[in-house]
């Protein structure tokens, strides 16, 4: 017995050993910032003076602000224009480059390719692609008897502009994981299925698609949180314009603290940010959980 509990706080203490330095990185580069995030919310600071505390101030003008509002349903329209649209691409692409196609990896890896480049990178090709005068795409608009569109300066188009280049970044990611979900389906279903006479259509709805649920619940929930992230296509494209019609809830903290200097306010927004992004993150692990115990 003895033996057994000296085993067991041996084991313990080199678990905890070798899990310290996770967590004091952890610590000084996620559990610190988020701390002073926190209560910085609390004081009025430019960055550089003196704070002075102001309570709740700073979120109670948060709320106030009609900025504020127009920033966060810019958020929801680019989640809403990016992640239906962009699941559904990916899930097509996936479907098809499942099949034993010739190039099928030649396919798989130039579809992934913009993934790996940078947003950046990513967002000044666009620019160049979308630009008014001179752009690829207005050029082919021309030639297909149409107008060319401001892409990036009218408050019109300029969302969708971004969403089409977000679209594009994030497709080849999405089809992987669709890919992965899609080669843990046994084609034994499969096979049952067309000696029952059922349709492609048919197969799908009842077979692919429910049993890949979890996979797409997984991608959409991932895409939520990483498009409330969002910053380097907006400031590589629009600067959040025009007229903030590309303003989201990132790029807004970002001009509050770094051109406004509003260290504090940017603060309090920054933590209802993360309270949106644990709000998800803590949906998905309860519907996977609920998922789990149905099946």
């Amino acid at each position: 017995m003895v033996k057994q509990k000296s085993r067991y706080l041996s084991d313990r203490t080199a678990a905890w050993f070798y899990l310290a330095p996770a967590l004091i990185l952890l610590s000084i580069f996620v559990l610190y910032p988020t701390v002073k995030l926190f209560l910085t919310g609390f004081y009025e600071w430019d960055g550089m003076g003196d704070k002075t505390y102001i309570g709740l101030t700073n979120y109670r003008f948060l709320l106030q602000d009609s900025e504020f509002w127009y920033t966060v349903k810019n958020s929801f329209i680019f989640i809403l224009g990016t992640v239906p649209t962009g699941m559904a691409l990916a899930l097509v692409l996936a479907l098809l480059l499942q099949k034993k196609i010739r190039g099928r990896g030649l396919f798989r890896t130039l579809f992934f390719s913009p993934v790996v480049t940078s947003l950046v990178a990513a967002g000044l090709i666009w620019v160049w692609l979308l630009n008014y005068d001179y752009g690829i795409i207005n050029r082919l608009l021309m030639q297909l008897g149409f107008e060319k569109i401001p892409w990036l300066v009218s408050d019109q188009y300029a969302m969708l502009s971004v969403i089409m280049m977000t679209i594009w970044k994030d497709a080849g990611y999405n089809m992987i994981l669709f890919l992965a979900g899609l080669s843990t389906i046994s084609s034994t279903y499969y096979e049952a299925a067309r000696i029952d006479g059922a349709s492609t259509w048919q197969s799908f709805w009842s077979i692919t698609w429910p049993l890949l649920m979890p996979t797409t619940i997984f991608i959409m929930v991932v895409r939520i949180i990483f498009s409330f992230r969002t910053f380097e296509q907006i400031y590589a494209m629009t600067k959040g314009g025009p007229t903030g019609s590309t303003t989201v809830f990132v790029y807004y903290i970002y001009e509050k603290a770094f051109q406004g200097f509003e260290v504090g306010y940017a603060s309090a927004a920054a933590m209802v940010l993360l309270v949106l992004v644990l709000f998800f993150t803590g949906l998905q692990f309860a519907v996977t959980r609920k998922m789990r115990r149905v099946t």
